[in-house]
């Protein structure tokens, strides 16, 4: 699938935002959900979800399938789709890295959002070009609503 721009509710924007600096100085993660529309992508919502890397929390996630899963049932409920995935880089820039390009999956997006002590800072969404990268930018343009009026 070719995708174009991510529509961001401000409300998926400031949670996204919140949980991220909520996990700092370790990384967040969760997952996005909303509608694919054509070639655009409405965020409405994100998750919280368990980072199970402890080994190296600071620099690396491992999102918990069950977080996953839930957010599918969840997404389902409200007649959404699970879009894609977000997390944090504490005090790194909101890009993605190798590690995270070897481990995406192709067909959504991936929003990150850069932490600090101070709090979040830059979020920018990403989708895989294909299997191994590379990750290609998406604008993103933050919405008002829920995807509806977009």
């Amino acid at each position: 699938m070719s995708m174009g721009d991510i529509e961001l509710a401000i409300a998926a924007h400031l949670r996204i935002a919140e949980l991220g600096a909520a996990a700092y100085p370790d990384e967040g993660c969760g997952v996005l959900l909303g509608r694919f529309a054509g070639s655009r992508v409405q965020i409405v919502d994100a998750t919280s979800g368990t980072n199970l890397n402890t080994d190296r929390s600071r620099d690396r996630y491992l999102l918990d399938p069950a977080d996953i899963v839930r957010a599918d049932h969840e997404a389902r409920d409200r007649q959404l789709d699970v879009v894609g995935f977000w997390h944090s880089h504490p005090d790194h820039p909101a890009r993605p890295s190798q590690f995270d390009t070897d481990h995406a999956w192709v067909d959504y997006v991936y929003v990150i959002v850069n932490t600090t002590v101070e709090g979040a800072g830059d979020l920018n969404g990403f989708t895989l070009v294909s299997e191994g990268g590379p990750f290609e930018r998406l604008a993103l343009l933050v919405t008002s609503g829920d995807g509806t009026d977009g």
